[in-house]
């Protein structure tokens, strides 16, 4: 069949070619986004061994529910509602029908071919994340089917792959009803893909791995820590596992306690590995990177072969450092940051600001809790405060670029264990 008789507006055209298979010699995926105003384009025929293929079309309509209320005089206010694709599947020529849990038809605002899938594939967006699959390694071939990947997006989808920077995961991907039509139709970047933080989707075998760490069971399995928020920490070296954060509350020592908790996608088997705060130099839940988890903790093997993250048995610590600290909407940007520490870390910072630059003479203001110093360097404004309720010791100034540098400096003496002794513990017993 002549394809391009069908279709009467195009913008582009692709094709896939999927791997061979017993019963097919070769699948070939043919797509096409058309627009209004788009010059025709031509189709590729399909191969008569395989009669199958994913056809995808957009349009562009305005959603009305976006028109704003106007409190005063209670009418909604005039103006021009935005556009947001529509996206439709058809298959072998007829359209594919997707229904939520309640039978409704379901409107698709994105959707992508999933480049390195063994068979065409479709993943759509909606409030629901869908994968359409053509069933060629299936008993059913010829028949288009949709499964449900994820079934809590709303308005907004998540999508992050896990394994496509060295192995390691990638930055999170959103997906909303917004004019997507431009976007590419294509989906690739590696083998996993982890899809509204609850489902791994593998792209090699189109099976998708629903996880739970939220519901009162799966946090009774893992001792009461609850996920912490949806940021991945990491993923396993043998890519079988997730790794999230998890905190509970100790209502005896008042006091919130932290876990990584660790899930295997597969089985959907998850565990907690608690840590001291103190001991992993962990201040703030954004801490929780991949370069944190690898510097302070370890993945073995159990008996069966499994794989099981564990604290790393460290006897001597690494240093204690700084960190930088945005400052949204505020002037300076950014501050040069120490935490826990004790008051003498003020001292040793000021002992040592005053070798570098003699010269200076700081202003220093002692109080209960509070000890500042307000200096000049190379005419610029320095400010530096220790607030013993927070353990926190900052340094600002109007000139990023000298903040920096000195900043830099000084975390290189606490890099190469000096002044260690003005860190404070987080989490004393």
């Amino acid at each position: 069949m002549n394809l391009s008789r069908a279709i009467q507006c195009t913008s582009w055209l692709h094709k896939i070619a999927a791997q061979s298979y017993q019963r097919w010699i070769r699948a070939i995926l043919t797509s096409f986004l058309a627009l209004p105003g788009c010059s025709a384009g031509t189709m590729t025929k399909v191969q008569p061994e395989t009669t199958d293929s994913l056809i995808l079309t957009s349009k562009l309509v305005r959603d009305y529910r976006l028109n704003l209320f106007h409190k005063s005089n209670e009418s909604l206010i005039p103006r021009r509602p935005p556009k947001i694709s529509s996206f439709k599947i058809s298959h072998q020529g007829q359209p594919v029908l997707i229904k939520d849990r309640d039978g409704k038809k379901v409107t698709i605002w994105d959707a992508w071919f999933l480049k390195d899938a063994p068979e065409p594939a479709v993943l759509a967006s909606s409030n629901h994340v869908y994968l359409i699959t053509t069933g060629y390694r299936s008993a059913d071939v010829g028949q288009a089917h949709v499964t449900t990947v994820a079934n809590n997006g709303g308005a907004l989808n998540t999508y992050q792959w896990l394994d496509n920077e060295h192995g390691t995961p990638g930055r999170a991907q959103f997906s909303f009803p917004v004019d997507n039509s431009g976007a590419s139709r294509f989906l690739k970047g590696g083998r996993y893909l982890l899809v509204n933080e609850c489902s791994v989707l593998d792209v090699h075998t189109l099976t998708v791995h629903p996880f739970d760490l939220i519901s009162k069971a799966a946090i009774e399995h893992t001792d009461g820590f609850a996920r912490v928020s949806s940021i991945l920490v990491g993923f396993s070296p043998g890519k079988t596992q997730l790794v999230f954060l998890g905190t509970r509350y100790d209502h005896q020592r008042q006091r919130s306690e932290y876990a990584l908790l660790a899930v295997d996608f597969a089985t959907n088997h998850p565990y907690a590995v608690p840590f001291r705060r103190s001991a992993t130099h962990f201040v703030l839940p954004e801490d929780a990177t991949s370069d944190w988890l690898s510097t302070y903790f370890d993945w073995t093997t159990d008996s069966n072969g499994k794989e099981l993250l564990r604290v790393h048995p460290y006897t001597h610590y690494p240093p204690w450092h700084g960190r930088w600290v945005q400052n949204a909407g505020k002037t300076p940007p950014i501050r040069y940051e120490l935490k826990p520490v004790l008051p003498v870390m003020f001292d040793h910072f000021m002992s040592w600001i005053q070798k570098q630059y003699p010269a200076i003479e700081p202003k220093i203001n002692r109080r209960e809790g509070w000890i500042s110093a307000d200096l000049t360097i190379n005419g610029a404004m320095f400010s530096c405060y220790f607030r013993d309720d927070y353990k926190r010791l900052g340094l600002e100034c109007t000139d990023q670029t000298l903040l920096k540098t000195i900043g830099d400096l000084f975390d290189g003496e606490l890099r190469q264990g000096h002044f260690q002794d003005g860190f404070a513990e987080m989490d004393s017993d």
